[in-house]
């Protein structure tokens, strides 16, 4: 389980992955503004922008390991804030020959197949609920849907 359970490394960070934002849309997503983002999650990488990581331990040393890249997200990561995952996974760029235990540890752990199938089995549920909302009693919901499932969005349209 990589979702939603603190994680430790052996350089002494320990973090977690959190996958409430998410899961509080799924629930909001009736409402009209949730509605429309939710029918927008399309793939894997659409999830993404939900998760948040929170280091719960080794914020310090991350921080000084990782100074390079943590301007827009120190001060949050000090506060122990969640931050969001797409900025966090910025920390672990790298120069191809520098030797980097975080970004190893952090690859290994999450460019892992299980990562990215519990990834998958969020995209399953998204999908599952995308379902309920489309067969809805509510009229509403379904002619939001209808008109919805026809509008292109710019990153859903090929490149040529």
């Amino acid at each position: 389980m990589y979702l939603d359970k603190i994680h430790s490394f052996q350089t002494g960070v320990s973090l977690e992955i959190s996958t409430s934002a998410i899961r509080d849309l799924i629930a909001d997503s009736t409402e009209r503004a949730r509605f429309l983002e939710l029918v927008q999650i399309k793939r894997p990488e659409d999830i993404h922008a939900y998760l948040t990581v929170t280091v719960h331990q080794g914020a310090g040393g991350l921080m000084k390991r990782r100074s390079r890249w943590a301007r827009d997200i120190r001060n949050d990561i000090l506060a122990g804030k969640a931050v969001p995952y797409e900025r966090f996974t910025k920390l672990f760029w790298r120069d191809i020959d520098e030797e980097d235990l975080d970004g190893d540890e952090w690859h290994q752990h999450f460019a892992s197949a299980g990562f990215a199938g519990e990834i998958t089995g969020l995209l399953d549920k998204i999908r599952s609920a995308q379902r309920a909302l489309r067969l809805s009693n509510d009229v509403l919901i379904r002619m939001n849907w209808d008109f919805l499932s026809r509008v292109i969005l710019p990153k859903d349209q090929p490149a040529f």
